[in-house]
């Protein structure tokens, strides 16, 4: 895929920093905002079934309804004629996310599930628009790592839920964890708005998108991320149960759950470093990535003994779960006059990988047991490395044919 498909950087000369890393950054908090309504129950299930006398299997449904509201946000996100305003939208997503985990601290059990789903609404429907900000406010340059701090910061907001629950749920309650997460995102959202409306770097209004129809590069790449997000989900919903069922003491299966984070953060940044820099076509890297996890979860299936798990658990957390930053950079410097539709569908597809992806896991496990669920996962995760070099292979020959049409035109004018 050619480099010189991006649109011109404005990065370099914005409000935002060199080569737009102040836009980067800021739409990186916003990531993990907006992931809060998700991380926060997972983080905080204990303490919640135990006051709504709930279990894991309603757990499951309200992290389901997260997904598939993220799913109906990034469509409706699709259908903007003028996605310009991603600033305002970033600004006014803080505000709604802060209204939906204040909506789950007051009410509990209904307005619980309603405030989640606002959640994933408002997350499904700012990704796209944050996707064009990257694009339009960062250097060519930096723009892979962009989408790698980006993406990075979902598996950081996991790390900031767990680290919440014995600073706050414990002794304050699950309720003061959502409350004190409202306050932060109305916070941001009143700063960032007052910046933008104040500031001379605030970005004009621009023409409407051009139509960007589903075709079969965008089917492809949001298949890919149904089947990553399957993956991604799963291994941090599932892991530490599938551990200890291992033999692994349960310390050490939250230890490595943790420390495949920190992997998975990682390898996003690293990504995006390495495309930057030229040294990897990106779509060569996405799909040995997904070919990677395939590998680590089909270590987990063997339940060969701790080497082994570990292993696998590092494997399939940086290889199946790393992915999502190039996923996106690949839709949006396909498309780039058109970025935000773009990766709306990949966005599509992320969001209902991750609310079938436990689903399906959670019911097999149920019925088979654990070795055949990642077994499950593995041909999953090997449909996803098989689909994009196929798609690699059809955009190369979709370019040559236009450029050589171009140059026919070109010809027949001369003469």
């Amino acid at each position: 895929m050619s480099r010189t498909t991006a649109v011109p950087a404005q990065g370099e000369t914005d409000a935002s920093g060199p080569a737009g890393m102040g836009t980067a950054a800021g739409v990186a908090l916003i990531t993990v905002l907006t992931s809060m309504p998700l991380f926060l129950v997972g983080a905080t299930s204990t303490l919640i079934n135990r006051e709504l006398g709930w279990d894991a299997g309603d757990t499951g449904l309200l992290l389901a309804a997260y997904w598939f509201a993220s799913l109906l946000g990034a469509f409706l996100s699709r259908k903007v004629e003028v996605p310009v305003s991603a600033e305002t939208t970033v600004g006014v997503a803080s505000f709604a996310t802060a209204v939906g985990l204040a909506l789950g601290a007051w009410a509990g059990g209904v307005g619980l599930v309603a405030g989640t789903a606002v959640g994933g609404l408002v997350y499904g429907y700012s990704q796209p628009h944050t996707n064009s900000l990257l694009m339009r406010h960062c250097a060519r340059r930096v723009q892979g790592f962009a989408f790698g701090l980006k993406q990075a910061a979902v598996p950081m907001a996991t790390l900031l839920g767990s680290v919440a629950v014995p600073a706050l749920a414990v002794p304050y309650g699950w309720r003061a964890v959502f409350l004190s997460a409202a306050g932060v995102c109305a916070l941001y959202g009143v700063v960032g708005l007052c910046a933008r409306r104040g500031g001379r770097g605030a970005a004009p209004a621009r023409a409407a998108a051009p139509p960007l129809k589903l075709n079969s590069q965008l089917l492809g790449l949001a298949v890919a991320g149904l089947c990553g997000a399957m993956v991604g989900n799963s291994l941090g919903g599932f892991l530490i149960a599938s551990g200890t069922r291992g033999g692994l003491a349960l310390s050490m299966a939250g230890f490595l759950a943790a420390a495949g984070s920190v992997v998975n953060i990682a390898v996003r940044l690293a990504a995006g470093v390495v495309v930057d820099r030229g040294r990897y076509a990106p779509r060569a890297l996405l799909w040995q990535l997904y070919a990677v996890g395939a590998l680590g979860t089909s270590l987990l299936a063997l339940n060969g003994g701790v080497a082994v798990t570990v292993a696998g658990a590092l494997l399939a957390f940086g290889g199946g779960w790393g992915w999502a930053g190039l996923l996106h950079y690949v839709a949006g410097v396909s498309f780039p006059a058109a970025a935000a539709r773009a990766t709306a569908f990949t966005q599509m597809g992320v969001s209902l990988g991750g609310a079938c992806g436990p689903m399906l896991f959670g019911w097999l496990v149920t019925r088979e047991g654990f070795g055949p669920a990642w077994l499950v996962l593995t041909a999953v995760g090997v449909v996803a490395a098989l689909l994009v070099p196929v798609l690699g292979r059809r955009a190369a020959r979709s370019a040559d044919g236009a450029a050589s049409g171009a140059t026919e035109r070109e010809f027949k004018s001369v003469a």
